[in-house]
């Protein structure tokens, strides 16, 4: 064999060695490659189930017993979390027990949690509380309010919390009542008719009635909550 014949054998020789090299580099490379996306998809779904269960644990179960049937609610610690522990703790206490619907609207909402409706003095309803007033949990912004409005009602004293997504008041929400900003306390109401978005944005909504909206709308001014229980 010649010279230049060797020469030739050669380079074909570090040619095929470079192709065989690129190989195993390119497999590395594509086994690396799926390797990442494998790793990045299981931390995808683990993550996706790890919010899903941190966002079921924060939702609780809560049954209103009257003489006319139960309600059974939603609470949604997501959207208000020191709304529903300040519910739950009074629910716990006992506190609604005996309290009477004192606030009845057709077609608009029915209203409870003033222990003075207990007494005998009908004139004094809705003007009790729990001693002491929580401050509101709303973001008006993840409701659609418009920033006028907005303005408005922070020039009112409102203050927000763009970090949470509020819950629109919709037929069948349960929602804290108030004298104004940061006035709520124990009174609560229930939306029973139609949607009622003009609230968004006022009031601080927790949760949702996820059976018993039969009961909500044959409730009557007076009529009893016997107890209120925290299921889980």
């Amino acid at each position: 064999m010649g010279k230049a014949q060797k020469l030739k054998e050669q380079r074909k020789l570090e040619k095929l060695n470079e192709e065989v090299s690129y190989g195993k580099k390119k497999r590395k490379t594509e086994i690396i490659i799926v390797a990442i996306t494998l790793v990045l998809v299981v931390a995808g779904v683990a993550l996706f189930y790890l919010h899903r269960i941190h966002q079921e644990k924060n939702l609780i179960s809560a049954t209103i017993e009257t003489d006319k049937g139960n309600i059974e609610l939603q609470l949604d610690r997501n959207a208000a979390p020191k709304t529903v522990d300040n519910f739950v703790k009074l629910a716990k206490e006992g506190f609604y027990n005996g309290i009477n619907f004192h606030r009845v609207v057709d077609n608009f909402v029915i209203q409870a949690g003033d222990p003075l409706s207990k007494d005998s003095d009908p004139t004094n309803d809705g003007q009790g509380g729990p001693g002491y007033a929580i401050e509101d949990e709303i973001n008006p912004k993840s409701l659609g309010v418009s920033d006028t409005t907005i303005n408005q009602l922070a020039a009112a004293g409102y203050k927000f919390d763009y970090s949470l997504k509020s819950i629109p008041h919709k037929v069948g929400t349960i929602s804290m009542a108030n004298r104004g900003p940061n006035t709520a306390g124990s009174q609560f109401f229930i939306v029973t008719s139609k949607d009622e978005p003009d609230l968004d944005g006022r009031y601080t909504a927790f949760g949702t009635v996820t059976s018993g909206m039969d009961v909500v709308r044959q409730i009557k001014q007076g009529d009893i909550i016997n107890k209120i229980t925290i299921n889980n």
